[in-house]
């Protein structure tokens, strides 16, 4: 059986070659990369109660800084993904469908959107190398540097927590604002202080898997860096 690549490419290549014996088809439709391009930015991949995500906001092209998840030129050629976790792109798709896009039903390649979306990633130019995800242990980064803090924030957290302390703009309505609803659910005594620094960490390194729940990606070291982290604990007077 041919991997979704091969058959994803055979198609492709048979609805450019039917397009090319007629100019009209040309000029009046958008071809499958630029379809690809716009569902990358759209959070209609996914048929998830409530999804506001899109493949953008955890994933770039080029690998701008702040994203959780992996850069994606190259991605059509790697042998792995998901820190080695998954075999094929296509698996790994519906991973993040199914964990963060909460999408009900699993692509088989053959959906419309597939089909763009793979053109979109095969025009990413790269070398195709798989892409490391360390997941640091669960110890405080120390202290940060507020203002370079407020910069990871807005990078990493602010489109999905909101704006510090008031969650305004907050792409997920059930993130918890930052620091505020995060300390008041892990309550002294219950708590002390070095614990609840603890849960930050933990959340931020693991997001909802390893036990812990919910649908935040995990950070990697690779992507966010236990200084920056230092940072934005900082930045949110975390105690």
């Amino acid at each position: 059986m041919r991997s979704w690549h091969s058959w994803l490419s055979a198609v492709l290549l048979a609805a450019g070659a039917s397009a090319c014996g007629d100019a009209e088809i040309i000029t009046e439709h958008r071809t499958a990369v630029e379809q690809g391009a716009d569902l990358f930015g759209n959070a209609s991949l996914s048929d998830g109660p409530n999804n506001r995500l899109a493949c953008s906001d955890c994933h770039s092209s080029q690998g701008e800084p702040g994203l959780s998840g992996a850069p994606l030129a190259g991605v059509t050629k790697r042998l792995s993904f998901w820190g080695g976790q998954e075999n094929t792109l296509l698996q790994s798709i519906n991973a993040c469908r199914y964990y963060f896009m909460l999408a009900q039903d699993p692509w088989d390649g053959s959906e419309e959107e597939a089909i763009y979306i793979y053109a979109y990633l095969e025009s990413l130019e790269g070398g195709g190398d798989s892409q490391p995800f360390s997941i640091a242990p669960v110890t405080d980064p120390g202290a940060g540097d507020e203002d370079r803090g407020r910069a990871s924030y807005k990078r990493a957290c602010e489109s999905c927590h909101g704006s510090k302390g008031a969650g305004a703009g907050a792409l997920i309505p059930s993130a918890p604002v930052l620091a505020r609803e995060t300390l008041a659910a892990h309550p002294a005594p219950d708590y002390d202080d070095a614990a609840r620094r603890l849960v930050f960490v933990e959340k931020t390194r693991h997001g909802g898997f390893l036990g812990y729940g919910g649908v935040m990606p995990p950070f990697s070291v690779e992507v966010l860096s236990d200084d920056e982290l230092a940072d934005i604990l900082t930045y949110l007077e975390v105690p």
